[in-house]
């Protein structure tokens, strides 16, 4: 959009979430507009001052009329009180969304369904059950392989079982509506836990957390790091302990670098503190783990906010939230060989930040992060910016304003083609469709 004179036509799609910045709209942009666009010949001579006032007042109302009119809502089919929802980029450049519906007496359904370019495709069901676990932080995941096999995994609950007490199921599909159980874990288990599972973005294997062979101790606090490999036969081959001691629950990631795999996950470490912790696969091992930056976030007890990570090539992008120091923020690190080192973290959020970022790779020098934020009234918003190789921010939009607490989920981001999906949730799964451009 050129702000430099009288403003060209531009399109804005509104939804009813956004009818009150469309009065914002209405009052302010519109007349500025005419202001702007109209003669004044008996006007008094404007002083340099004022001039500039004018200016600066444009400007701004023109990258406010940019903010508005770049996300377009493209909601995908998913029913009321849907919820969990997670994105996922096969190895072709498709993007994936996944959710969960409830449905009443008959418990709930994980579903799935394609970005198209244009919208989403018919939603596909992968499994259904009364006895899961359903939980804002820890949702279910899908993952295609290079060959198209794809894989699911969801959370279930045993008979009788405690607060917290479920397991894995890990499902691969066969066909259309057709999906065999591969793997599982900790299904018997009433008073423990295992889950927070993220996929290797070409679905050669996973991280999970899991609890240590001897038990997780009281309230089950004590938590390990897991990987499973998966053959492309869609067979799990393996199952093995990375880390004996992390935090309890919190989202893990894991990318696929020339390298070798890079997972990354919160950390538990001696005085409670909890920092981002990386372990690298190398020459048939995983490394000992290391602290990506040392915030120093001391806290007796799991703060529900891991971190994630994008690849593209050797270069890795990482972001997470600390309130270390009693100050909450969104960082990011980059690393240009494979995560073997990091340079310094950079602040992404815009000084009042709630957290659960999510990062993806938007092109070749650059990548995109989404945050949640406070507002000054209470309220929270989905937020975007551009991260650009170097330490380099872009300016920071509003993709959406969101419910405050835990009912917001934790926004998802990806990239296809030229186009930025978002995905959050208000009252129902939601998304966003954003140009690369519009940042």
């Amino acid at each position: 959009m050129d702000c430099s004179g009288p403003p060209k036509q531009v399109r804005v799609s509104l939804t009813p979430e956004t009818a009150a910045e469309a009065l914002v709209a209405y009052r302010y942009i519109l007349p500025a507009i005419k202001e702007k666009t109209t003669k004044f010949p008996r006007r008094p001579p404007q002083t340099t001052t004022n001039r500039m006032e004018r200016k600066m007042k444009w400007f701004s109302l023109c990258w406010f009329a940019v903010a508005l009119a770049a996300a377009e809502r493209l909601d995908p089919p998913t029913g009321p009180e849907s919820g969990m929802a997670n994105l996922s980029t096969s190895p072709d450049g498709s993007v994936y969304l996944s959710w969960i519906d409830p449905l009443g007496p008959d418990g709930h359904a994980l579903r799935f369904s394609k970005w198209t370019g244009k919208g989403w495709s018919p939603a596909e069901e992968v499994a259904r059950g009364k006895r899961w676990f359903i939980n804002w932080a820890d949702f279910p995941a899908i993952a295609v392989q290079s060959n198209g096999t794809m894989f699911a995994h969801w959370l279930t609950r045993p008979d009788d079982a405690g607060k917290y007490g479920y397991g894995i199921r890990l499902a691969r599909r066969n066909g259309p509506g057709q999906w065999t159980q591969v793997f599982t874990k900790n299904l018997d288990e009433k008073e423990d836990y295992a889950g927070f599972l993220s996929f290797v973005p070409d679905a050669s294997g996973a991280v999970y957390l899991a609890p240590p062979p001897e038990g997780g101790g009281p309230e089950g606090h004590r938590k390990t790091l897991r990987y499973l490999s998966l053959d492309g036969k869609g067979q799990a081959t393996g199952d093995r302990e990375i880390d004996p001691d992390v935090c309890s629950c919190c989202q893990t990631a894991v990318v696929k670098t020339p390298s070798g795999l890079l997972a990354a996950y919160r950390d538990h470490q001696a005085n409670d503190i909890r920092d981002i912790s990386v372990v690298r696969w190398n020459a048939g091992s995983w490394n000992p783990p290391r602290t990506v930056h040392a915030d120093g976030w001391k806290i007796n007890g799991c703060p529900t906010d891991g971190p994630t990570m994008a690849a593209n090539g050797q270069h890795v992008a990482l972001t997470w939230l600390t309130r270390a120091d009693e100050k909450a923020r969104v960082q990011i690190v980059e690393s240009h060989d494979s995560g073997a080192t990091f340079g310094p973290p950079s602040r992404v959020d815009e000084g009042n930040a709630l957290g659960r970022p999510s990062v993806a790779v938007l092109d070749p020098t650059s990548d995109v992060i989404v945050w949640l934020e406070k507002t000054t009234d209470g309220k929270a918003e989905v937020r975007m910016r551009r991260y650009r190789r170097g330490g380099h921010l872009g300016k920071s939009l509003r993709v959406a304003e969101v419910p405050p607490g835990r009912a917001a989920g934790l926004p998802k981001v990806a990239v296809a083609g030229d186009q930025i999906i978002v995905a959050w949730r208000d009252a129902r799964v939601r998304v966003a469709v954003l140009k690369k451009a519009d940042l």
